[in-house]
C-alpha cells in the first residue's frame, strides 16, 4: 500500500456541505475518501489535456482562453 500523508485543507462553506453530503449519503465513508475521489478525477482530467496537447499542434485552450472566446461569441450574436 502507499505511504499516506496527512494535509490539512481548507474548504468554503459549500464544498464543506458537499463533502458531508456525500458522507451521509452513505457514497463515501470519510472526507478523505471524497476528497481522494477528486483527486482522481482531477488526475484523469489532467491527461486527457495533456494527451490532447500531445496530438495538436496547439496546447488546449485555458479555462479563461475559453470564457473569453464565449464571451466575444455571444457579443456577436447580440443585436
Amino acid at each position: 500500500m502507499p505511504a499516506k500523508y496527512a494535509i490539512s485543507v481548507s474548504l468554503t462553506e459549500h464544498l464543506a456541505s458537499f463533502v458531508k453530503t456525500q458522507i451521509v449519503n452513505g457514497r463515501y465513508g470519510t472526507a478523505s475518501e471524497v476528497v481522494r475521489a477528486g483527486l482522481r478525477l482531477l488526475e484523469e482530467r489532467a491527461a486527457r489535456h495533456a494527451e490532447l496537447d500531445r496530438n495538436s499542434d496547439r496546447p488546449a485552450p485555458t479555462r479563461k482562453e475559453r470564457t473569453n472566446g464565449r464571451d466575444r461569441a455571444a457579443m456577436r450574436e447580440k443585436p
